[in-house]
């Protein structure tokens, strides 16, 4: 990984209460720790100074991972023009609509959904019922569920026409740009793996934000090449899996990691956040701190809040626990299963099934029984291993 807090690009956090104090009116956020810091290169003293006329020229990128709880959602604005990715669940929806309206916003020059799940979904059917959208950027596939129904539905009654781009298309937003970067390919039988993914750019600083690609998805970006790198990484899929070599090809020198707490997925991962402590890589929590808001003006990246740095692995509440379980068929362990089951997918694979392979844990569910009942609760046969 390259050496962080060196090279060109310096980072900075401005401390302006009154600026924060506004944040917080705006944003209706607690967040537990709202102390201001100015970070640059390694061993550089802090500064408050204002920007350069030169980094003024560059203009400025805000970005708010908005606290949505278990989903994602973030508001991107550069000059006056907006982008928002993705829109949390249905129990969000509201929030983001109220959030957006509060920040100024009129209309999307942007929206763009990463996939079709629920938690990233729903929220964005939200805005586009309240807000005008002038691109609406989509994978391309479609799903069966209710929320992809009602999703479509609205999309016909405005008369968009959402597009499915491609790795390496590149959009201007303000003074910042975007690419694809994912996915390389689609057909994966988890839906999650079609996310679309992008790396934000604004002058030197770059985020990354991925959706909910896992650890199939990641071999495939890496494999082709794509450049990831970035200065601030949203973790993938709400700190669920992520490998060391995809990390270090994003070398981020700070993440952010958007969950709900106490959420029933036990997100984030204990192995992602002892990666991410090992690395010591700075962290934000959507979970600890509430909405995330970070600037950039094309050379310094301000930040209105610390690092929590809270590397504890999430837990699963009590209710989230009965919630699954009442959902779940998972009754046996990887040695003495007759079926694998993903629970995200509704998919019954034989043990041996490749898929099995490139499952995400998280979904992974171990059944010992007749199929039938299976069938019975809404599964479905795997069309590769055909148990």
């Amino acid at each position: 990984m390259r050496q962080r807090f060196q090279g060109n690009k310096r980072y900075r956090m401005s401390l302006a209460a009154g600026f924060l104090v506004l944040l917080l009116c705006l944003a209706g956020c607690n967040p537990k720790d709202m102390n201001g810091v100015t970070a640059q290169a390694s061993g550089q003293e802090q500064q408050l100074n204002e920007a350069s006329p030169q980094e003024q020229a560059l203009g400025s990128l805000n970005l708010h991972y908005l606290d949505v709880g278990q989903g994602n959602a973030v508001l991107a604005e550069s000059q006056g023009r907006y982008m928002l990715i993705d829109g949390g669940a249905r129990k969000a929806s509201s929030f983001v609509v109220s959030y957006l309206e509060k920040q100024g916003v009129k209309e999307l020059d942007y929206l763009l959904i990463s996939h079709f799940d629920e938690d990233h979904l729903a929220g964005a059917i939200g805005a586009l019922h309240k807000f005008p959208v002038k691109q609406l950027i989509t994978p391309d596939y479609e799903t069966d569920s209710s929320i992809y129904q009602s999703y479509a539905e609205v999309v016909k009654e405005k008369q968009y026409q959402a597009i499915h781009p491609k790795v390496g298309d590149e959009f201007t937003f303000g003074t910042a740009t975007f690419r694809i970067i994912s996915p390389t390919v689609y057909g994966h039988e988890d839906e999650n793996q079609d996310s679309v993914g992008i790396v934000l750019k604004n002058g030197e600083n770059e985020f990354f934000i991925g959706g909910d690609i896992g650890l199939e998805s990641e071999k495939e970006i890496l494999n082709a090449g794509i450049d990831i790198q970035a200065d601030i990484m949203l973790m993938n899929h709400h700190g669920s899996h992520v490998s060391d070599d995809f990390l270090h090809a994003v070398n981020p020198d700070y993440a952010v990691i958007s969950c709900g707490a106490d959420n029933r997925y036990g997100h984030p991962r204990q192995d992602t956040v002892e990666l991410l402590e090992k690395e010591q890589i700075p962290l934000f929590r959507t979970d600890k701190q509430g909405t995330i808001d970070i600037s950039s003006n094309g050379t310094d990246i301000t930040f209105a809040q610390q690092p929590c740095n809270d590397y504890t692995p999430g837990t699963r509440g009590n209710g989230s626990q009965q919630e699954e379980a009442a959902g779940s068929m998972e009754n046996a362990g990887p040695e003495d299963c007759d079926y694998v089951l993903n629970a995200h997918t509704k998919k019954i694979h034989l043990p041996e099934c490749a898929s099995v392979k490139t499952m995400d844990e998280d979904n992974k569910e171990y059944y010992k029984g007749d199929k039938q009942a299976l069938l019975d609760n809404g599964y479905t046969a795997c069309g590769n291993c055909k148990p």
